[in-house]
C-alpha cells in the first residue's frame, strides 16, 4: 500500500510539474504577445509622429518658397527702382514705373491680387497703378476685367505685339467701356 501511494504521489507530483510548466508557458506567451502588441503601438506611434514630421516639414519648405519669392521681388523692386529716375517727385508716376520694368522682365498676366504682393502695395493704390501703366505704355500693356469684375494687366513683348496689330481694332470700344467702368471704381 505504501509503494501505491507513493505511485500515486509521483503522479501527482509529475502532473502539477507539468501544470506548472503548462502555466509558466501560457504566461511567457501571454507575456510575448502583450510586448509584440506594445512595440506595435509605438511603431504606429513612431510612423503617426512621423507622418506629422513630414506634414511640417512641407509645410516649412512652402513658407520657405514663399520667403524666397518675396525676397526675390523686393529685390527685383529695389533694383528697378535704383534703375528709374524720378522724372515729377510723383510717387505714383515711379510705381508705374516699377512695375512696367517687372512686366519687361517678366511679361505675362497677372491679376491684381498678383500685383499686390508684387509690388507690395495696397489694391486701391495697385488699381491706380494698372490704369497708369496701360495709359503711360499702351502698345505693349493691356488692362482687361473678367469675371466678377476682376482685373488682369498683361504684357506684351514687341514681336508679340506686332502680330496682334494686324488683327481688327474692334477691341477699342471695349477698351473705353472699360475705362469707363474702372473709372467708377476708384
Amino acid at each position: 500500500m505504501f509503494e501505491e501511494l507513493l505511485e500515486l504521489y509521483k503522479k501527482k507530483v509529475a502532473e502539477s510539474e507539468r501544470e506548472l510548466e503548462e502555466t509558466q508557458a501560457m504566461i511567457g506567451l501571454i507575456m510575448a504577445v502583450e510586448n509584440m502588441s506594445n512595440m506595435l503601438t509605438m511603431k504606429q506611434q513612431d510612423v503617426d509622429l512621423l507622418g506629422r514630421l513630414i506634414d511640417q516639414v512641407d509645410h516649412l519648405s512652402k513658407e520657405v518658397a514663399d520667403l524666397k519669392s518675396q525676397i526675390k521681388t523686393r529685390q527685383t523692386r529695389s533694383s528697378a527702382s535704383r534703375t528709374t529716375k524720378v522724372t515729377e517727385g510723383n510717387a505714383l508716376d515711379n510705381h508705374t514705373l516699377n512695375l512696367i520694368e517687372l512686366m519687361k522682365e517678366r511679361p505675362g498676366r497677372y491679376t491684381t491680387s498678383e500685383l499686390v504682393d508684387m509690388l507690395g502695395l495696397n489694391k486701391t493704390t495697385v488699381i491706380s497703378v494698372m490704369k497708369r501703366s496701360a495709359e503711360m505704355d499702351p502698345s505693349h500693356i493691356k488692362l482687361t476685367q473678367g469675371k466678377r469684375r476682376k482685373l488682369y494687366l498683361s504684357y506684351t513683348p514687341e514681336d508679340q505685339n506686332q502680330s496682334e496689330k494686324t488683327e481688327d481694332e474692334s477691341g477699342s470700344d471695349e477698351a473705353d467701356r472699360m475705362r469707363l467702368e474702372l473709372m467708377s471704381m476708384t
